[in-house]
């Protein structure tokens, strides 16, 4: 091995040691927000994830939950970790052989040296961008298929360079086999069939024929088992017919097996179902001319041993009805039979968009839902926008693309395909609407990666055109140890800037959200939930840590389909339903028309059906709560009484909005905060929270708001400020709970602290219409009548509708004898509301020295 190669494999190794060890030490201790919460716990209980089901992926995070090494949820997480730093170091040996074909066949030393600097650059900002690194800490698809992907990618080089050399096909094979398993993993994986297939056109036709239905066919699995069949049934024909045109294959052979095929494509395609007996032609059509085939040449033999590379791989997926039939906890789309099966490959639960349909302005879908991702990925100067930020990086992706696209065809066009398809061309298959639920960058990390690939290309194009910019030897030496130290730089910038953002270090706050909405419930009682955040993690807490199992989670999303109902009635544990298998089949569709042709949503009807069953004189079967996140309370809301993160659903409706004594027990006794709040309940700044846990978190700030407005409503003003300046230590400078904090200290005859809150509430907030309002009545109170008067125009300013804006300038000036000057500011309310009748006739039949209107609202939760 020479020195170079031997350099070429340490940093192979280094790679992946250095990002390894970067993911697993950032890696997050527990679960975390999203689907990891669900993969976590279907990993460890063998069960069935949101489809299509993912069934290798499942296999593999059980296999990770028998390695004895930390936590369950850990094994999982780091499973992660290891695949993209796999993803890593392959990236490295990719870009290094892109960048040697483009480089040419006389390379000098100097050459050599360059490559394996480019490609350390490329993999390495790869390793350190911000969705890469954010899906490699915590249990998700995205790692694995990452890994998939670019091993597929480059068995494809490692076959055009051994095709060179002498014909082969086994690169190719085991690319075949590698995607059709990982499909199990993401479909995305499938999207490499493309380019591979581009590659093997471009270099040797024959080759491309004989792989064009295994390397095509895959793109075609996210449209679910039955057109997927439909595809290898089309692509077959086409390559018989071929191979009949050449002599290969009888021509009578070609004609039959077409028109068998032709007649499966109808069914694969249409809405009929396959039989056994249409699914034994269809699988004749293909499989009898192969046989043929293969006993006669070796492209045959080849295409054949594909097909059955192909068929073994996607085999995992017959994991999903196997396990599916024994009713594990967690059985999304329950696809023990066939129809369920094909529904939860084709996604049906989430309903079906066209592409020429767009859901959103191409602008928002360019610019929102793609570039602004895009251009956060290389953020190498803090403080910078995420573009500026990113700059460098983009630009030596560009660079490498225009040298790749001068100096080799046939690798630039395959790379024009791998990036085109996985930024451009999902943009256009994603169809993005322009109120996404939660950020989408991680749908575009295939691109990323693909970029980072250019990127290694662009950072050697630019340390050699640096060194042949000069002509003296000891020049050349510098400028090429300064370009490299900046390349080498990048990483190293990159990983400090985005550490604290990824690093999970000491984050249980997902975990501890679970366990405070589970901890408080009745025994074998139900919460009803609505999204995946406040329903993954409790599954999580059930099927991995065994913590209140008798408690059953009612997700309403999943409550509009038929499978979720009958697992609610059948398998405990259950909840009250009595509905019979056809009326629960015929609810199944989401909705339907009530007697007087209203449209009913399945999930209102259920609950209404399940709070009926349940209810009974000496009060419930079965105790239901629903989560303060769930924002249809299905007219339930004056039944619900407040126990902290969970409402209490109470037989009747002669009860306290919030139970005092439980909800101040559970948020001060009970409930844990770990990397959330101190002790003290100030924010914990050292543990790193995305917008998504810090919004979830403010639902503990709604019930200290919810228990200080009972103690105000109940005169006891100390208990009532204690509990808003909690909340304020908890989210310092949160508008929501300074603005009655406040009133309270004004409540209370603390003027000066209530001028200081609201002098401080007006400097950061100041377009806050409420903040200079309040601030003009204290200082209203202090007797300082001008500074007041300008706060109040301020907030009326801001905002016209402010009514009490107006009313606490009217009485100030009032009560000071300027009567006239008070009397313009009722003038200017009543001519922008000229239907506000009670204050114009207060303004024409007004008492001079009376001020009847209030100063300050009523407080209000």
């Amino acid at each position: 091995m020479t020195p170079t190669k031997r350099v070429a494999v340490g940093l192979g190794m280094f790679t992946f040691l250095w990002s390894a060890f970067v993911y697993l030490r950032t890696l997050t201790p527990t679960v975390p927000f999203w689907d990891s919460g669900e993969f976590i716990a279907v990993s460890n209980i063998l069960g069935i994830p949101h489809p299509p089901g993912t069934p290798f992926y499942v296999l593999l995070g059980r296999l990770a939950t028998m390695v004895p090494w930390a936590t369950i949820a850990q094994r999982v997480n780091a499973v992660s970790a290891i695949a993209s730093g796999l993803t890593v170091m392959i990236t490295f040996f990719t870009g290094l052989r892109l960048i040697r074909i483009a480089q040419g066949k006389n390379r000098s030393q100097v050459d050599e040296w360059l490559a394996l600097i480019g490609a350390f650059t490329g993999a390495m900002l790869l390793a350190f961008s911000d969705s890469f690194w954010e899906n490699s800490i915590e249990a998700e698809v995205y790692s694995l298929m990452s890994l998939a992907q670019i091993l597929v990618f480059w068995l494809g080089l490692k076959w055009w360079e051994a095709h060179e050399q002498k014909p082969t096909a086994g690169p190719l094979l085991v690319a075949v086999y590698v995607m059709w398993l990982c499909v199990g993993l993401h479909l995305g994986v499938g999207m490499m069939g493309l380019p591979l297939i581009v590659l093997a056109y471009l270099v040797d036709k024959r080759v491309a024929l004989v792989f064009a239905m295994p390397l095509l066919s895959v793109l075609f699995v996210v449209m679910g088992l039955e057109r997927m069949s439909g595809a290898v049934l089309g692509l077959s024909i086409i390559v018989f017919l071929s191979l009949a045109w050449q002599k290969k294959l009888e021509g009578w052979v070609a004609a039959v097996a077409s028109v068998a095929a032709i007649w499966g494509m109808v069914i694969g395609f249409g809405d009929q179902d396959f039989t056994p007996g249409t699914a034994l032609i269809a699988a004749a059509a293909v499989l009898v001319p192969v046989g043929m085939l293969a006993m006669r040449s070796r492209e045959g033999k080849i295409l054949a041993l594909a097909i059955a590379l192909m068929g073994i791989g996607y085999s995992t997926h017959a994991y999903l009805p196997i396990r599916a039939a024994q009713h594990p906890a967690i059985n999304e789309g329950n696809p023990s039979n066939w129809e369920r099966l094909r529904d939860l490959l084709e996604r049906k639960q989430y309903g079906s968009t066209s592409m020429l349909v767009r859901r959103a302005p191409w602008s928002v879908q360019l610019g929102k839902e793609f570039w602004r991702y895009f251009g956060r990925q290389w953020p190498l100067f803090p403080g910078a926008t995420n573009t500026w930020s990113s700059l460098l990086p983009l630009l030596l992706g560009i660079l490498g693309a225009v040298w790749q696209a001068k100096r080799e065809r046939i690798s630039f066009l395959v790379m024009f395909v791998f990036v085109g398809l996985t930024t451009a061309g999902m943009i256009v298959f994603l169809n993005f609407t322009d109120h996404e639920v939660r950020e989408r960058d991680y749908f575009f990390q295939s691109g990323y990666h693909a970029y980072a690939l250019w990127i290694a290309l662009g950072a050697t194009w630019l340390i050699r055109w640096v060194r042949d910019s000069f002509t003296a030897v000891r020049a050349q030496r510098v400028a090429t140890g300064a370009t490299t130290a900046l390349m080498l730089l990048q990483p190293v910038l990159l990983m400090k800037n985005l550490w604290f953002t990824h690093d999970r270090h000491g984050n249980y706050v997902a975990h501890d959200y679970a366990y405070n909405m589970l901890v408080p419930l009745a025994d074998s009682s139900f919460v009803v939930t609505n999204g995946d955040n406040d329903t993954f993690p409790l599954w999580y807490m059930q099927q991995v840590e065994n913590f209140r199992k008798d408690v059953r989670v009612v997700n309403l999303s999943l409550l509009n389909t038929d499978w979720y109902i009958l697992q609610l009635r059948d398998e405990e544990p259950r909840i009250p339903i009595t509905l019979d298998n056809d009326v629960i089949k015929m609810a199944g569709q989401g909705a339907f028309q009530d007697a007087k042709g209203n449209i009913i949503y399945t999930n209102r009807f259920m609950i209404d059906h399940i709070v009926e069953v349940d209810r009974k004189p000496s009060g419930w079967i079965k105790q239901p709560y629903f989560a303060v996140t769930v924002p249809e309370h299905m007219g339930l809301d004056k039944h619900f009484t407040l126990e902290g993160l969970v409402y209490r659903v109470q037989t009747d409706t002669l009860h306290s909005e919030i139970d005092v004594e439980a909800t101040r027990h559970n948020m001060y006794d009970v409930f844990k905060y770990r990397g959330l709040f101190f002790p003290d309940g100030s924010w914990d700044s050292t543990v790193y929270k995305d917008e998504n846990a810090s919004t979830l978190s403010r639902n503990y700030a709604a019930a200290h708001l919810q228990l200080a407005f009972e103690y105000e409503k109940n005169k006891d003003l100390p208990r009532a400020i204690a509990e808003l300046e909690r909340v304020e230590r908890m989210f310092p400078g949160y508008v929501d709970v300074l603005v009655p904090l406040g009133k309270f200290y004004m409540e209370a005859h603390d003027t000066l602290r209530a001028r200081r809150l609201f002098e401080r509430l007006v400097a950061h907030n100041p377009r806050d219409s409420e903040a200079h309002y309040y601030y003009g009545v204290t200082l209203m109170f202090m007797h300082q009548i001008a500074p007041a008067l300008k706060e109040f125009d301020r907030s009326i300013d801001l905002n016209p509708a402010n009514f009490y804006a107006y009313v606490a300038a009217y009485s100030m000036l009032h009560d000071a004898g300027k009567v006239e000057e008070a009397q313009n500011y009722l003038r200017r309310w009543v001519s922008l509301h000229p239907e506000d009748a009670e204050t114009r006739r207060m303004l024409e039949g007004e008492v001079p020295g009376k001020a009847p209107l209030p100063v300050t609202p009523p407080t209000n939760p």
